[in-house]
């Protein structure tokens, strides 16, 4: 979780600058983690790419593979500056070559966007992850996956900033007649903001010296050891700001004059919550609506 510290005049905005460098996550424990059914999520690591990968593409991230090195992830461009994806390489056994399969990647207009793989892979048990398993024995003994890639975004203020990233998943499935790639799930992952909060020696006053509302948003996706046939996931989060009680939503000046009491971090109840992650139809679904936290999770 990246989490930025009390502002402290120029070196705050160090920190700052820092923190919306650095690469948001969902962060899930290690090692491998199982579930009853034989699901897996494992992480990935840095390693050499496919020698047969797509020399036409842009790299926009290193390749990322399991350890056994059956699976590797890394995001690209093709051709059009806009037109983003997430290649998969799946090493077949008996196959010389890897499988390559292309996930396409939303863009947003003129928003700026950076997209980097999830640095983890969830591998399905045999028989898991297809709505009808292939009747054909090559195609059924084939893995099906979830895989992730992170969409991020910022801004710079006047005297501040702001960074946010989203996970989206996909599912690759097999299937008698080739494979079905399908978004099965986004959910915010990471965000942090600076927001200025003094414009003159009067508000440095009523601020207590703490000229800067921070706020921080961070999330773990995790696999639910008691889950039996598609995954089910669980995921976490943790919102905080600080001063306590300021708020995106309305003026901090207008909170009245602030204490040395109120000079710490606060969590947020409402965005620090916990949800069980099912698989229903054609995607993941909470097991209770997702509050709104839009002012720890959008720039």
């Amino acid at each position: 979780m990246t989490r930025m510290l009390n502002p402290r005049g120029a070196y705050a905005a160090v920190l700052l600058l820092m923190s919306l460098q650095a690469t948001a996550a969902v962060a899930v424990p290690e090692p491998v983690q199982r579930d009853r059914a034989g699901n897996r999520l494992e992480p990935l690591t840095e390693q050499a790419g496919p020698m047969d990968a797509d020399e036409g593409a842009e790299a926009t991230s290193a390749w990322l593979c399991t350890a056994d090195h059956l699976w590797c992830v890394r995001t690209a461009r093709q051709g059009d500056e806009g037109a983003a994806q997430l290649e998969v390489a799946q090493q077949v056994a008996g196959e010389a070559a890897p499988r390559f399969r292309y996930v396409p990647l939303v863009t947003a207009g003129d928003e700026v966007r950076n997209y980097r793989p999830w640095p983890y892979l969830l591998r399905m048990a045999p028989g898991i992850g297809a709505p009808q398993p292939p009747r054909d024995p090559q195609q059924a003994a084939l893995e099906n996956v979830l895989v992730g890639v992170l969409i991020e975004s910022n801004t710079m203020y006047s005297g501040g900033g702001a960074s946010a990233s989203q996970l989206s998943l996909s599912r690759i499935y097999h299937e008698d007649d080739g494979i079905q790639i399908d978004s099965v799930l986004t959910v915010p992952s990471d965000g942090n903001a600076m927001i200025r909060a003094c414009f003159s020696e009067k508000d440095m006053q009523q601020r207590a010296g703490a000229c800067h509302d921070e706020y921080s948003f961070s999330a773990d996706l995790n696999l639910a050891p008691d889950g039996e046939g598609m995954p089910v996931l669980r995921y976490t989060t943790r919102a905080t700001r600080y001063p306590a009680g300021v708020s995106r939503e309305r003026d901090s000046l207008a909170m009245g004059r602030l204490t040395r009491k109120d000079l710490r971090t606060e969590t947020d109840r409402t965005c620090s919550f916990q949800r069980t992650l099912r698989f229903s139809g054609q995607g993941y679904q909470p097991d209770a609506p997702l509050p709104q936290c839009s002012e720890f999770t959008e720039l």
